[in-house]
């Protein structure tokens, strides 16, 4: 009975290996054209360092080329080699946004399975060391844009095996060459656009949702897109979405559009899908894209029905069939190349009177509205996101920037110290999200029954 117990457990024991195993997969590509190649080009630099106590891979190239689709790919197909792994997406972003200590604690959490707050990087950075000690680890970093994000997850770059006593790989994406060299990578793969053919077969499935062959009286203008978005992924999948379902006639106006945009240009040429959407969805798709990436679904759905009194999820789908926006872990997010886009089209509505701009979310921007009470009537939404650091510095202002901007329905502060409370607030406003609210109350006159969200902490 003793082995039949232990002929049981081990099944179970197997099952529920597998079915971790199949959680810590992550999601890769709708379309994954030519990426078994690159694949097998990483996989043979991982087996050239399989004997290294540390193994370093460094994956490069341009924005929208690929390269994180191609790093969750290979973390798939290896993580079930390790005892542990982990894949920190958006290094640059989050770093920048929450900082340093936020990524260390994501790592710590996913490797130990529980909840980890840090105190400082320093104790992240000692704690990471420790805690993978004696382990096989998969590392990916994606998007590193600093050496300092290096040394704060991973630390210095060369540890003999007796120091760290464990097997890591790690595999770091990048669009800085040099930053990988300064690091101490030795082995790198640079991500090139696609062939002319698996830039063909990539932009038909986007447009004509199929791999097979598509009508012959399509494969000039097939032809003439990918010359001029140079095999460029993103670009392809974003010109295939808005062209999904058009006629030649269409296409062939879409491409006399393209033409006349200088090639490698990618921001213009992303610009022609944005200008194909309704006036409602441009200005949801300019909302998310300045405000309220990284927010999760449903909170989108909630800002956005407060902003425009109208359920908005038909719009938000539409932006996700055109591969302008995305939704992963069912949060929305949009690659930073096309965020860039969105941000640019923002601000040339009013490039010199940052008060007269429906969306206001650059820092120093806020700031000088807030000082100079140079708000108008156009202000619709405020999203003031400080970037964390040790040292914050309080915005002084006098309380009254709100006054003139009549028509504001969404005032969400995160991370900023402003030195006092407003002492107004429109009657227009239905979302109000505070952080760190400098005072006890709202102002008097403001009737709080007309905040469809309301976060004060």
């Amino acid at each position: 009975h003793e082995d039949e117990f232990k002929f049981i457990r081990k099944i179970v024991d197997d099952v529920f290996d597998k079915i971790n195993k199949a959680e810590a997969s992550i999601y890769v590509a709708d379309h994954p054209v030519g990426l078994h190649l690159e694949v097998e080009k990483i996989r043979k630099l991982l087996e050239a360092g399989s004997s290294d106590a540390i193994s370093m891979i460094g994956i490069h190239g341009m924005g929208g080329v690929g390269k994180s689709t191609l790093a969750r790919a290979v973390y798939n197909l290896h993580t079930d080699h390790f005892d542990d792994s982990c894949f920190l997406q958006n290094v640059r972003e989050e770093s920048n946004r929450h900082g340093l200590k936020r990524l260390q604690s994501i790592l710590l959490s996913q490797i130990l399975k529980k909840e980890i707050n840090l105190a400082s990087e320093q104790q992240g950075t000692s704690m990471i060391k420790n805690k993978l000690k004696g382990k096989k680890v998969l590392l990916v970093l994606d998007d590193v844009d600093e050496h300092k994000q290096l040394q704060a997850i991973v630390g210095k770059s060369v540890w003999s095996e007796s120091e760290f006593g464990t097997r890591l790989v790690l595999i770091i994406t990048t669009r800085d060459k040099q930053l990988l060299t300064s690091y101490g990578v030795k082995r790198t793969h640079e991500v090139k656009e696609l062939s002319k053919k698996d830039a063909i077969q990539l932009l038909k499935r986007k447009a004509f949702k199929t791999y097979d062959e598509v009508d012959q009286s399509y494969n000039q203008v097939l032809n003439d897109v990918v010359t001029w978005t140079s095999g460029l992924p993103l670009a392809l999948e974003v010109i295939g979405s808005n062209l999904f379902g058009k006629s030649i006639k269409e296409w062939e106006s879409a491409i006399k559009q393209y033409q006349r945009i200088p090639n490698k240009e990618i921001l213009k040429i992303l610009k022609v899908s944005f200008d194909a959407l309704e006036e409602e969805e441009k200005s949801v798709f300019l909302d998310i894209t300045c405000c309220l990436k990284g927010y999760k679904c449903r909170e989108i759905e909630d800002i956005l029905h407060s902003l425009y009194d109208n359920c908005m999820k038909y719009h938000i789908g539409v932006l996700v069939d055109k591969s302008l926006i995305q939704i992963s872990d069912d949060r929305v997010t949009l690659h930073d190349l096309i965020e860039n886009m969105g941000k640019e089209i923002d601000r040339q509505k009013s490039p010199k009177e940052t008060g007269k701009r429906r969306r206001l979310w650059l820092l120093k921007d806020i700031i000088q509205v807030l000082k100079d009470n140079s708000g108008t009537s156009e202000v619709k939404i405020i999203c003031l996101d400080f970037p964390i650091s040790d040292k914050q510095e309080t915005i002084e202002w006098n309380g009254n920037a709100f006054k003139e901007m009549k028509n504001l329905k969404a005032l969400i502060i995160r991370n900023g110290i402003l030195s006092q409370g407003p002492n107004y607030l429109p009657e227009s406003l239905r979302i109000l999200e505070w952080h760190r609210h400098p005072s006890h109350c709202l102002p008097s006159d403001f009737d709080t029954t007309n905040l469809a969200i309301r976060d004060l902490e």
